[in-house]
């Protein structure tokens, strides 16, 4: 079975002071909320999943109240510490079963890419975690210099452009890797590390599409007006 989890279990500490108002995920964006332009994602997917659930962890009853109609066909699993990216999975264990695909997305990003062809990837690999990534481009501020291997000048670089494949904060797991977790902080990425050393199957999916993370402070601002 198919299960997707939002994590929304975190303090927003970048975009404060507007988080000691309400968690990040719940901030609005030009419509709705943050919160609802994911789930709209997901509802556009046509994914066939058997549940999918939220995990927050302060201001439960003002992010129901916020919600709405939004929150039918929805379970909301309240932590009672902030335990990090991976940890904060713990509270879900009970929910999830062993065989199950586990999509996990974090609650401050926006893309319009394929979770259909990234789930296809994961079960066609019968890979035990698939990082979804993104090609993401960085810009130089300033201009790069062209140096040869013994210090001789070669010519300039305007401001050039390269191309790296980041972490986009969604995840598929096997429903086993949450259930084993233990009720302590841990960050996904210190997870997945040490999953790779213990020889599980780890495989990326480069997806194609829009890619934001709504934690940065500027990219939010951004969004607000286009």
């Amino acid at each position: 079975m198919l299960k997707i989890i939002i994590l929304t279990a975190g303090l927003g500490e970048r975009l404060r002071p507007l988080t000691y108002l309400v968690p990040k995920p719940y901030l609005p964006l030009r419509d709705g909320l943050i919160i609802e332009h994911i789930l709209s994602w997901i509802k556009s997917q046509d994914l066939h999943y058997d549940d999918l659930i939220i995990v927050t962890a302060y201001m439960t009853d003002k992010i129901l109240s916020l919600l709405g109609n939004a929150m039918r066909n929805i379970r909301f699993v309240t932590a009672d510490q902030l335990l990090g990216t991976a940890g904060q999975l713990w509270y879900v264990r009970e929910l999830v079963n062993d065989n199950d695909d586990v999509i996990i997305i974090n609650g401050d990003v926006l893309t319009d890419a394929s979770l259909i062809k990234a789930l296809e990837y994961h079960k066609s690999n019968n890979a035990d975690i698939t990082i979804i990534s993104i090609n993401y481009k960085l810009t130089a501020r300033y201009g790069v210099l062209d140096i040869g291997p013994n210090g001789e000048f070669r010519g300039w670089l305007e401001k050039p452009t390269i191309t790296l494949p980041i972490v986009t904060g969604i995840y598929i797991l096997r429903g086993s890797l949450i259930k084993r977790l233990n009720k302590e902080r841990l960050d996904m990425n210190k997870y997945i590390e040490t999953l790779r050393q213990m020889g599980l199957k780890i495989i990326v999916y480069l997806m194609d599409g829009n890619y934001i993370d709504l934690g940065v402070p500027q990219d939010y601002l951004n969004s607000l007006v286009t």
